[in-house]
């Protein structure tokens, strides 16, 4: 089996396989053997892993509040999470309590859809990194091998806008039919 199917088939779930959020991370993965190797290696010793199935009910039951989405994986499936890491990052942030955002730099990404020069955001909850725009759970410890640069680390938490947010989010009450 090709290290780039072995990353894939590791990656997406029967359900997920063919949405467009993969996209980016096919690409790297494809054009960059020394990018590859790190991927599969982290997948191999249990430190890289896709989105859990728990991960993506918990994404689907999140109302969003964007004209003519009905359900936000819709947003990962069209691929519009490409390039919108903060956006992205935010929104699935709201299915976790006690997780921070956090922004800096991915070298690997300079050049992709909207990030000229490596400018990210993710996820840090408990001792993982969740990225919107490879669509992986990656372990802290592992994170350096990967090229991460942490500028800011942030409690959304303590700001009242965002558990505003978060609450209308998680609210079935609100959910779109």
């Amino acid at each position: 089996m090709s290290e780039i199917k072995f990353i894939m088939d590791n990656i997406c779930t029967d359900e997920t396989r063919d949405y467009k959020c993969y996209n980016t991370i096919l690409d790297l993965i494809t054009k960059n053997v020394e990018f590859r190797k790190t991927i599969f290696n982290g997948i191999v010793d249990g430190k890289i892993s896709g989105f859990s199935q728990n991960l993506w009910d918990k994404i689907s039951s999140q109302n969003i509040r964007a004209p003519g989405v009905n359900n936000f994986c819709e947003v990962f499936k069209d691929g519009y999470n490409q390039g919108y890491c903060t956006v992205c990052s935010k929104q699935v942030s709201y299915s976790f309590n006690n997780c921070y955002l956090c922004g800096g730099n991915l070298p690997i990404l300079i050049g992709t859809t909207n990030c000229p020069n490596g400018d990210h955001s993710w996820i840090e909850k408990d001792n993982y990194i969740i990225d919107t725009t490879l669509m992986l759970i990656i372990d802290k410890t592992y994170a350096d091998n990967l090229g991460y640069i942490l500028d800011n680390k942030y409690n959304p938490n303590e700001n009242d806008n965002y558990l505003a947010s978060k609450e209308y989010a998680n609210d079935q009450s609100f959910k779109r039919q």
